[in-house]
């Protein structure tokens, strides 16, 4: 027998698979090969030639009951396509994401536009400041996304040109792509097959021939310990790329607290925490926050609220080239109302998850399905809920059937 969860909540989590650009090497000389279904918005990808991986998000609405429904028998996608076609749920559709979004949400968006102040202001400063709260004290820059977050922080390192930059293999593009716009080398390293996170001793093979890494906390899974010494080993400046990961706890702590490495978040719409777009850094060191307020928005040392509200001093000068990456006012406070609750909402994904595993277990012995990770981590944050479909599953097959249902993956 499979048992199929049908699974409706407010919030999804979102995926972040791919691989990096054309400039990209695996450091075992392997391809790592990533596509798309941009059909279904699911994205997949093979590594080490292999691993076969598929995502079934939790997402939508929180006030229905989840239903479990047990289909055929023998040939599990047989009975999956069986129970497909009675049309059961010709009267519900499940879509791929829709965020979380209360009352109090749309109220606080609200009173900005009605405020006259939308860019960054007041609400950016009080977003980065209960951030820095939460997070335990580390200074928080706001910035328009994890993409630009990682860019500024790789930038601030002033590496020279061509520097080689570790990134795995298994993560979305930008975090290669933040490496590329500064005129560096991003490497792929291998990852290991039960959390898709960066193989400790794959870095200890490349680390000689690097001089920064970015690890990533693929689907909210820290990253190992083992990744941190062999970094420190060799010497490699570490950037985190904490995407998936607002929440996420290790041997140092929360993501992003003091102890940790300079770290990256998202709050795209798809994340745990979602103003719609947004990122932030995370760091404990004065010249990176100094360099990251100025760098984000062109270099100027003085953003639009410093110039412009009552009292304050005209002009500014431009301290070097920058980019435009700042975040405004209203994405800010819609971050701050749902940071308010952020615990309960990670709350309610744990549950979500628990059930999902405990509902795919006989699935899981008797099918071969697999999770990623293999077993529960207490510590994750839960931004995906990931399964390995059986051997010789065509996964293209099941998105098909699923979105022709009405259920987005």
């Amino acid at each position: 027998m499979f048992w199929v969860v049908r699974c409706t909540v407010r919030f999804r989590t979102g995926c972040r698979s791919g691989s990096g650009s054309a400039h990209c090497e695996n450091s075992h000389g392997l391809a790592a090969r990533a596509g798309q279904f941009p059909q279904a918005g699911l994205s997949y990808g093979v590594v080490d030639n292999e691993w076969r991986l598929a995502a079934l998000e939790t997402h939508l609405r929180s006030d229905r009951v989840p239903a479990i429904l047990q289909v055929g028998s023998g040939d599990w996608f047989g009975g999956l396509e069986a129970w497909l076609s009675e049309g059961s749920l010709s009267e519900s559709s499940i879509a791929f994401a829709i965020p979380e979004v209360t009352s109090e949400d749309v109220a606080a968006v609200t009173a900005v536009l009605r405020s006259g102040w939308l860019t960054t202001g007041t609400e950016a400063l009080a977003f980065e400041s209960e951030l820095s709260t939460y997070l335990g004290g580390s200074d928080v820059i706001a910035v328009s996304s994890c993409t630009t977050a990682l860019e500024i922080a790789l930038a601030h390192l002033r590496l020279p040109q061509g520097s080689r930059v570790g990134v795995p293999a298994w993560t979305f593009a930008s975090t290669g792509l933040a490496a590329v716009r500064n005129g560096l080398h991003p490497v792929l390293i291998d990852v290991e097959p039960d959390t898709l996170n960066l193989s400790a001793q794959a870095l200890d093979v490349e680390a000689p021939n690097l001089q920064a890494v970015i690890p990533v906390h693929f689907a909210g899974t820290a990253v190992s310990v083992e990744v941190h010494e062999t970094a420190a080993n060799h010497g490699l400046h570490v950037i985190e790329d904490a995407a998936h990961a607002l929440g996420t706890t290790d041997h140092r702590g929360k993501i992003g607290s003091p102890g940790t490495s300079h770290t990256c978040f998202s709050f795209y719409a798809t994340k745990n925490l979602s103003s719609g777009e947004g990122g932030a850094i995370a760091t404990t060191d004065p010249d990176l926050a100094k360099f990251a307020r100025t760098y984000r928005l062109h270099g100027m040392d003085a953003d639009a609220w410093a110039r412009y509200r009552p009292g304050a001093k005209a002009g500014y000068d431009i301290t070097e080239p920058g980019i435009k990456a700042n975040f405004p006012d209203l994405l800010a406070t819609l971050g701050r109302s749902q940071l308010k609750r952020f615990d309960h909402m990670q709350a309610k994904r744990r549950a979500i998850v628990e059930r999902y595993r405990a509902n795919l277990t006989e699935a899981q012995r008797n099918l071969g399905l697999g999770f990623v990770p293999g077993e529960m981590d207490s510590n994750s944050a839960d931004h995906l809920m990931i399964v390995v479909l059986p051997e010789r599953t065509k996964r293209d097959d099941v998105v098909a059937h699923m979105s022709a249902n009405n259920i987005g993956t």
